[in-house]
């Protein structure tokens, strides 16, 4: 273990300047003369989809031993306290409430699907948040910060379609669950990227688990002419339709999904997903990069009971606690919510270390234009990164704003 500290702060925010004495030079909530205490809020019961996010402690806590075995934020050690939010909205806003009222947390790192209904008032009350946007509302506030997200509530990127039409699709059908959270904005923006690209959308279908059968989609698309299937729903609900699609016949040059980045979808599917894409705003794990070898020593050494580090929930949160230690240390020696704020949104090329795709923090609703790209082998039994077309060294695929 000797020496591990120094092997892992690269991925530590660098910190410099004396610290407060304790008492009343340092005012700020949460914040006393030897910690910062940060809130957590992620959904650990009351969902199907818990399953997804149960790493998401492992991710901040590696993190965070990893800034505090390098000697913490200007000198503070970082300490975390976390609540389950259940899935539901309400429960949100009230354990949100017991952390920024009672707990008196500097901010909160939010990994949560429930937490639209709240983004308003912690805008209000100037708390500042890092974590995931799962629908346009957490953008357009100052106070919040995604930089892992895919999506944006303005505007729309070219990546999509680039990486489409590089890959042979010259016609589209865009399949979506409307129930999902946040699917009508994405729909929109792939048609966008689409068209931007001479990639005309020829046709759309909508597919909810339970409520609808793959066969319709199947037989939307075998009517639309497509080459080319991009979804917008459950990674599982997409292999149903791409597996009916492959059963019917019907030959598609590029299979683009959202989601489904994921190896228990790997291991259970693999063979009804062989040829899939999957877009993601992070390095992908299978990646030989320096920054990927790190955040595997890092989850290895600091949070050993989560067996498997390659995943989605792990990185992400991993990445927003990056996020926060890095507003935390752009405030300074005696850190203020307005300053983390002021400061962090000032930063215009964010990459958490080279974990995900540059991201201009000064322009929260902008679309984000830089995806990395993994495709699932002819065998069904892995992911493969797929290399953009530009060469670009850090192996995203970036366009442009449209």
């Amino acid at each position: 273990m000797t020496g591990l500290p120094a092997v892992l702060a690269g991925c530590a925010s660098s910190s410099s300047g004396p610290v407060p004495a304790a008492g009343g030079d340092c005012p700020s909530p949460g914040v006393s003369g030897d910690t910062i205490k940060i809130g957590l809020i992620y959904p650990d019961s009351g969902s199907e989809l818990i399953e997804n996010f149960r790493a998401v402690r492992s991710g901040v806590d590696a993190r965070v031993a990893v800034q505090n075995a390098n000697g913490g934020i200007h000198g503070r050690k970082v300490e975390i306290v976390w609540r389950d939010d259940q899935s539901n909205p309400a429960v949100f806003a009230n354990v949100a409430h017991g952390l920024i009222d009672n707990e008196k947390v500097f901010g909160l790192i939010v990994e949560s699907f429930v937490a639209g209904a709240s983004v308003q008032w912690l805008d209000e009350a100037g708390v500042p948040a890092t974590g995931v946007a799962i629908d346009a509302s957490w953008t357009g506030h100052e106070n919040l910060f995604s930089s892992s997200s895919q999506f944006s509530s303005e505007g729309a990127a070219d990546t999509v379609g680039r990486y489409v039409h590089a890959n042979g699709g010259t016609k589209a059908y865009v399949v979506a669950d409307p129930t999902a959270p946040g699917t009508s904005g994405v729909v929109s923006q792939f048609k966008s990227s689409l068209q931007s690209q001479g990639i005309p959308v020829a046709g759309e279908g909508n597919y909810s688990a339970g409520a609808s059968a793959p066969a319709h989609v199947v037989d939307g698309l075998r009517k639309s002419g497509a080459d080319t299937l991009v979804g917008a729903l459950r990674p599982e609900g997409f292999a149903d339709i791409y597996a009916a699609a492959k059963a019917a016949g019907i030959r598609l040059n590029v299979v683009l999904s959202a989601a489904g980045y994921e190896k228990d979808l790997l291991a259970e599917r693999g063979t009804n997903i062989a040829g899939m894409s999957v877009l993601a705003r992070y390095t992908p794990f299978e990646g030989t990069s320096a920054v990927m070898r790190t955040y595997h020593t890092a989850m290895t050494t600091y949070s050993p009971e989560l067996e498997d580090a390659d995943q989605e929930a792990a990185l992400s949160a991993y990445v927003s606690t990056d996020e926060m230690l890095h507003g935390l240390d752009l405030a300074g020696a005696c850190p203020t919510r307005d300053a983390f704020i002021t400061n962090l949104r000032q930063v215009t090329n964010y990459d958490a270390g080279g974990l995900i795709a540059p991201s201009d923090l000064s322009a929260p609703t902008a679309p984000a234009t830089c995806f990395a790209f993994v495709k699932v082998d002819a065998a069904g039994t892995k992911f493969a990164p797929v290399p953009p077309v530009d060469g670009a060294a850090n192996g995203f695929w970036c366009g442009k704003a449209i």
